[in-house]
């Protein structure tokens, strides 16, 4: 009996060793599994947290970047703005002066002297055309008379400042020297010297709202 009882203790002792290892291997494997899952989802929830981060910034620079772009077309509008209004200022003080000089004794000599240029470019024509302004119109006898070996026909112009144009239709040529072309060309230096372009702020804000 003593000796069935050793066996069984010994058996028992050997299931036992072996549940307690199968328990211990379990256990192991149960805690590396666990270990890899907890891996798995921390590295998912930094990668979710990078994504968001990144996702973040990227929208918060783009809402910078076209708040920036709005702030910049609402300053160049009203620079254009004001540029015109100076521009506007200019050429009716320029205007002003115009008006002054042609009512002046200076100006009857300046219109002679425009009419002798613009001949002599047209003198191989013999249908010269001059056309000058209603108040000016009074000046045709006297224009005339300073080259006597030409006939000119002398009608009056739709422009308003003043100076004259000339033609020959036989020729094909046109001398514009009214005062009025003079200063819408000044205009448009006016304009391309500070960057008058409406065009161009138009331009900017809608790549700006594209941003």
């Amino acid at each position: 009996m003593s000796e069935l009882n050793q066996k069984l203790d010994h058996f028992t002792a050997t299931i036992l060793a072996e549940a307690t290892a199968e328990t211990e291997r379990t256990l192991a494997d149960l805690k590396e599994k666990r270990s890899e899952a907890f891996s798995a989802a921390e590295d998912q929830i930094l990668a979710e947290t990078y994504h968001y981060i990144r996702t973040e910034v990227a929208r918060v620079k783009s809402e910078a970047g076209r708040q920036v772009s709005r702030r910049m077309l609402d300053a160049k509008r009203e620079l254009f703005l004001r540029r015109g209004q100076i521009a506007d200022e200019v050429f009716e003080l320029v205007r002003q002066k115009i008006v002054a000089y042609t009512g002046g004794g200076a100006y009857p000599l300046r219109l002679k002297d425009l009419f002798l240029a613009a001949v002599e470019s047209l003198k191989e024509g013999d249908d010269i055309r001059v056309y000058l302004r209603r108040a000016d119109m009074a000046q045709a006898d006297a224009l005339a008379a300073a080259l006597p070996g030409m006939t000119f026909t002398f009608r009056e112009g739709t422009f308003l400042l003043g100076g004259l144009v000339a033609e020959s239709p036989s020729l094909g040529r046109r001398v514009d020297s009214t005062f009025d072309s003079a200063l819408a060309e000044l205009n448009g230096h006016f304009a391309e010297l500070f960057g008058l372009s409406l065009a161009n702020v138009q331009k900017e804000g809608q790549e700006g709202d594209e941003l």
